[in-house]
């Protein structure tokens, strides 16, 4: 086809005022219809399109004189010609050479509102629209795409989508959409946690971790955020605003956040933490293991027999199968156990100290309680052992929190396998079982 540019009114310019051009080339072919805009006719401008009914105006092909009655004309291809459209093989080009019914192009002249400039339009790409127009209109051809638009939405409102998908979505890196929301869940978990515990003295980077995984599908490689450096910087945010009041209370026993605190790092144990933690062995074992208070072994000591019998009245120690009584001597934490069934009483020091008076005076306050409840086969038959082998501590200040973890694991007949290396990690896993008031696995 040969291309060429056709006048309009005045001016040379085929892209000037309302003219609309409709070709492969974005100009006017020698196939080519020109509408002249100021045409007088409402037929022939109408709301912008012209009938292909009419007959072409002054800018009819070349070579064809124009009628005055028409307002557009189109070459007719033989009637002969007729015929379904070729294949194409998917080549635009190969139907505009072929045209739309035949061997010769069809093309539309289309007239724009005064307001707008030229327009140029391809008539392959339109043509190929038009073809598949009646796949775009069969029912449920959009369904499974706006039904899965919609899910993406709700997944992404409720956190389940993943960080991948979120970044499609979104149209952002998904590096920076991975990071961004590593640091809001990681924040959010310290700020729960904190509200629980009253101090991150338990927190560990394990726990963030578990929590990321249980939240979120992501790469939760190191070098992706750094852990460690978001919690110091979310803990250097709040050092200067504690927990007002956090206090834990079970059973007359009150824990303050400066009691707790002497769990953080190789801080000596104080009373309270040993005797509430007492308390949370005795629940989680339904009471079938009694542990005396820090302070009865002093007591007893101090005032023998009847300065403690009224501590045990309303238990009976003999119906337990284990009895735990922990020895503070001044700066060094002990274990007694006591086995009702063997009547067997076992020292346990993580010093590997034996203290064997202590041995003693707990013997005689069993063989005093039983005259007292008339338990005839309690007041003798006792055996005194000291346990050896056991894990020891390897500085001066996890005493307490080694016979804690002794009364645990006896309380539980597990074995006693853990070491000094150990030790933070236990003392953080005691902290959390006293304020969740139960035994964690």
């Amino acid at each position: 086809m040969d291309d060429r540019e056709v006048e309009t009114g005045n001016s040379s310019d085929s892209r000037n005022g309302n003219d609309v051009l409709l070709s492969g080339t974005g100009t006017l072919g020698e196939d080519a219809v020109r509408v002249d805009p100021g045409t007088s006719d409402p037929e022939r401008r109408g709301n912008g399109l012209v009938d292909s009914g009419a007959t072409a105006g002054p800018a009819s092909r070349p070579g064809s004189p124009p009628e005055p009655d028409s307002a557009m004309q189109v070459d007719q291809p033989h009637e002969a010609t007729r015929g379904p459209p070729p294949a194409s093989n998917g080549d635009p080009s190969a139907l505009v050479a072929d045209g739309i019914h035949g061997s010769t192009p069809m093309e539309l002249g289309i007239l724009s509102p005064p307001s707008q400039g030229s327009i140029a339009v391809e008539l392959a790409e339109h043509y190929w629209a038009l073809r598949d127009h009646r796949l775009y209109c069969l029912d449920g051809t959009w369904v499974g795409e706006v039904e899965g638009e919609q899910k993406e939405e709700e997944e992404i409102v409720s956190g389940k989508l993943s960080v991948e998908a979120r970044g499609l979505v979104s149209g952002r890196p998904v590096e920076k959409d991975t990071l961004e929301l590593q640091t809001e869940i990681v924040h959010e978990f310290l700020e729960s946690f904190y509200m629980k515990y009253g101090s991150f003295i338990p927190l560990s980077e394990a726990d963030v971790l578990e929590h990321l995984k249980k939240n979120c599908d992501l790469d939760l490689s190191p070098r992706r955020l750094d852990i460690p450096g978001e919690v110091r910087r979310y803990r250097a945010g709040l050092a200067s605003v504690p927990v007002a009041g956090f206090m834990l209370t079970c059973n007359k026993h009150t824990l303050s956040l400066e009691d707790l605190g002497t769990l953080e790092e190789q801080n000596w144990l104080n009373d309270q933490i040993i005797n509430m933690y007492g308390e949370v062995i005795m629940e989680a074992t339904q009471h079938k293991v009694h542990f005396f208070n820090s302070f009865f072994h002093k007591q007893l000591v101090a005032k023998g027999y009847e300065g403690v019998k009224r501590w045990t009245k309303k238990v009976d120690v003999f119906s337990k199968w284990l009895l735990l009584v922990p020895i503070h001597l001044e700066i060094h934490w002990s274990l007694i156990t006591v086995h009702t069934v063997t009547k067997t009483i076992c020292y346990y020091d993580s010093q590997g100290i034996v203290f064997k008076h202590t041995i003693d005076n707990i013997m005689k306050y069993l063989q005093s309680e039983a005259r007292e409840k008339k338990l005839t086969n309690y007041q003798k038959g006792w055996k005194m052992l000291i346990i050896k082998g056991i894990p020891q501590q390897k500085n001066d200040s996890d005493c307490g929190v080694f016979v804690l973890e002794y009364c645990r694991r006896l309380s539980r007949k597990q074995p006693l396998h853990f070491s000094q290396e150990d030790m933070p990690h236990i003392r953080k896993r005691i902290y959390k079982e006293l304020c969740d008031y139960r035994l964690n696995d």
